[in-house]
């Protein structure tokens, strides 16, 4: 540790600390514009000098690292006259407009110019005015407010990695401008609004609507991805007007669909009172008539539920307290993107933090999409990649990262044995070997040379494997998640604390319902296939949309309308169109709950923003619900319910009695037992389905979201996608063509793409071309 004096006080920091981190470290008020902690130092605004003994003049404390035994003056009368001057210096253009800027009232520009600068200015000549540019649907321009801090710019370039903000010109005529214009092409865009000083740019769905004294903040969890991140909920009375990340939170930022998925809360989608179907619609009705009516499509039933992962760890406590009370014998299933059921030698969760696989001597991204997935962990890798740490990449596409990649290769879904095979193969030669390498080799005739990429990142002292969507969705999965443990603890990447599997899940508290459900979850597409030979008599459906998300919409189309249908949840969604009953449940934003994310972390959401309409948390609806068919109600109270969860996962109670949630991780399970060899693959078609997620799209609350609409449609691709050589060796050219799998045939607009590999069928758009995600292979032919 360093030690030096600040206003004559010693204090300890790490070496290389700079002055001003180390005085924010203490408490030490040093006034800056320039400066953010997640990005490179600028060191242009001259806003935090500090006066160091034996120096000849002041020092930018945000740029001078600290040395031992240094003295350092933060409140000086020379610095007071210095910090007037940059004061008067930043003003001379910055138009008088406090009144009526988004800003006022949580400006450092306005606070500043109170405690730093003059009372009076000395520019009398007129002031410059700048363009304003259009920065996409989430972000406002007010250019002639900027004071060039040049925040937004290090933003695009370090965070987002688009590089679309840029400087111009110098002196008086520079400017901040839009390289690209018409859209910010970045998943994060909404952070720029947070971290610009002043009111250049501000939040364009919120503009002109509320004042930053006039909110109430509720802590939240956003549920929108396994991420899981800490919110700061804004509301005005029962409205929310903005969600933001929380300060000093693990993440920093907050994507765009985490941020701006808010208007669904209000939309007409919602299920705000109870609704029973009647002639052929769904009408309003009062509670007591709803459960008469659910009573009588489930009493004495075969009944399948369906529901979502991301409620709160009560909210599926109460669904399997429903379970076992009124129909036991029932399976269950909530993911909607997994088709292998059979135990994975690791399950979905997180072994390693983000921290950790950004500290990782190698990260080897399979199969996913992490820009649209996960886009705070892809933000990590940009940052990792800045620091010149390699990541590597073997997928079906070359999915935009806004990176470099060190090491990429693209391969169709039916390789993934032969990748594996192949690295086994080489990490073998290299010595090292585990028991059950030669059971799966024998099982892989195939071998493919994008496996040397795997074995050589798992030649690094640490490794962190990221597992995505397309092994995870894999018919499969099971060998393929095996074949990639026997790697991993081949070398030595599956110890106890250097364990580096982590494989993607599809949402919220994966760990946790694995615990709850783990002995009655059956696959979805199995339970729809129940359901339509008709083994079941009901479905429930609880916050799920199976028509609407997941890799069968076919499966539940075939069934919905042709069993009765009971419908718990917030959002009606595309499942709502065959639902008889309908519940209203909170929305997550409208509850108090425990969650659990990707990386194990507990989030506890508290003050929670006022329900609009008749809703009521999902476990009074789930107590209610066995009560009027005659059960016996288990748990009549939050503190019942979560000695309930604690039964299952102790590690939670300690949680809610003390508030501490930092130090307490909940870690995936291991199956291993769960030894699975490849199984011979059908080659009855001839492409491979690959279905991509948007973060734009996928899920019922982006749906009901206007906002993000407006997002996917600036984002949009073609229906579906193809390599120009699998067109060329059909002979066939881009345009109307009939896509054949075993559902039969159907036509699709087919676009090119030289990042789709070849021999791969790319659904870019779930919504129009959904229904062939219930299908892993297919074939083109010439349209009709």
């Amino acid at each position: 540790m360093t030690s030096l004096l600040i206003n004559d006080q010693e204090v300890e920091v790490t070496p290389g600390t700079s002055i001003l981190e180390a005085c924010r470290q203490h408490g030490v008020d040093v006034p800056y514009f320039c400066y953010h902690p997640e990005l490179s130092v600028a060191a242009n605004c001259r806003m935090c000098l500090v006066e160091v003994e034996g120096w000849g003049k002041p020092a930018a404390s945000c740029c001078t690292p600290v040395s031992e035994g240094m003295k350092v003056k933060t409140q000086t009368e020379s610095l007071k006259k210095d910090r007037k001057m940059v004061m008067e210096y930043l003003l001379i253009h910055h138009p008088l407009d406090c009144p009526v800027c988004d800003q006022g009232g949580g400006c450092k520009l306005q606070d500043y110019a109170l405690t730093h600068g003059a009372s009076k200015g000395r520019y009398a000549e007129h002031k410059r005015a700048v363009v304003n540019y259009e920065l996409g649907p989430f972000v406002n321009t007010c250019m002639t407010r900027c004071i060039h801090c040049t925040r937004c710019v290090r933003f695009a370039d370090e965070v987002a990695g688009t590089g679309d903000i840029g400087v111009l010109n110098r002196s008086d005529h520079m400017t901040i401008a839009g390289i690209v214009e018409e859209a910010l092409e970045s998943e994060l865009s909404g952070n720029l609004p947070d971290i610009c000083p002043v009111g250049a740019l501000l939040d364009k769905p919120s503009l002109d609507v509320s004042r930053p004294w006039e909110m109430t903040h509720h802590k939240g969890t956003c549920t929108q991805c396994p991420n899981g991140c800490d919110i700061n909920i804004e509301s005005r009375g029962d409205e929310v007007m903005r969600i933001r990340p929380v300060e000093n939170s693990p993440e920093p930022w907050l994507c765009d669909r985490g941020r701006y998925v808010y208007d669904a809360f209000r939309s007409d989608a919602r299920i705000l009172e109870p609704r029973v179907r009647r002639d052929g619609a769904l009408a309003a009705t009062g509670w007591d008539e709803a459960f008469e009516q659910a009573v009588a499509l489930l009493k004495g039933k075969r009944v399948g539920i369906v529901f979502s992962p991301d409620w709160s760890v009560e909210a599926h406590a109460s669904i399997r307290l429903m379970r076992d009370a009124l129909f036991p014998d029932a399976k269950v299933a909530y993911d909607l993107h997994r088709r292998d059921l059979r135990p994975f030698a690791f399950e979905e969760g997180f072994s390693m933090t983000t921290a950790q696989i950004e500290a990782a001597d190698q990260v080897v991204v399979l199969g996913s999409d992490l820009r649209q997935r996960l886009p705070l962990l892809m933000q990590r890798l940009r940052k990792r990649g800045r620091a010149g740490k390699p990541v590597a990449r073997i997928g079906a596409m070359n999915y935009r990262t806004n990176m470099t990649i060190s090491s990429d290769a693209i391969i169709r879904p039916r390789d993934w044995p032969a990748v594996i095979a192949r690295a086994m193969e080489q990490v073998r030669v290299l010595g090292k070997t585990a028991a059950g390498f030669d059971a799966w080799l024998a099982a892989v005739p195939e071998r493919h040379e994008a496996g040397k990429i795997l074995a050589d990142a798992l030649m690094a002292d640490s490794c962190a494997l990221l597992v995505g969507e397309e092994i995870r969705s894999h018919d499969d999965a099971a060998a393929l998640i095996y074949g990639i443990d026997l790697l991993m603890r081949a070398c030595g990447h599956a110890e106890k604390d250097s364990d580096g599997r982590n494989l993607i899940p599809e949402g919220m508290n994966t760990q946790s319902l694995a615990a709850s459900f783990g002995d009655v979850r059956i696959s979805a597409g199995e339970l729809f296939a129940q359901a339509g030979a008709g083994a079941l008599d009901a479905l429930v459906v609880i916050g799920s949309d199976p028509m609407g998300d997941g890799l069968f919409p076919s499966a539940a189309a075939a069934v919905l309308g042709k069993v009765p249908l009971v419908q718990i949840g917030s959002i009606s969604g595309r499942t709502g169109e065959f639902a008889d009953v309908q519940l209203p449940a909170s929305a997550y934003p409208e509850n108090e709950g425990t969650f659990v994310n990707m990386e194990g972390r507990i989030r506890v959401a508290t003050n929670p923003i006022r329900s609009l309409g008749q809703e009521r948390p999902l476990w009074k609806v789930m107590m209610r619900l066995i009560q009027v068919m005659g059960g016996e109600v288990p748990v009549v109270s939050m503190d019942e319910l979560r000695a309930v969860v604690a039964g299952r996962m102790p590690e939670l109670a300690g949680i809610w009695a003390s508030g501490e949630t930092d130090s307490v991780m909940v870690r995936p399970a291991r199956n291993r037992d769960a030894a699975c060899v490849p199984r011979k693959q059908d080659q009855a078609f001839a492409l491979d389905v690959v279905s991509r997620y948007s973060m734009y799209r996928e899920g019922m609350w982006a749906r009901a979201s206007g906002l993000l609409s407006e997002a996917a449609d600036l984002h949009a691709l073609d229906d579906v996608l193809v390599h120009p050589d699998t067109l060329a060796s059909a002979g066939l050219a881009a345009g109307e063509l009939t896509v054949r799998s075993f559902l039969g045939e159907k036509v699709f607009h087919v676009g090119v793409r030289e990042d789709v590999s070849p021999g791969v069928l790319f659904i870019a758009r779930r919504g129009v071309a959904g229904e062939l995600s219930d299908v892993s292979a297919a074939s083109l032919s010439g349209g009709k």
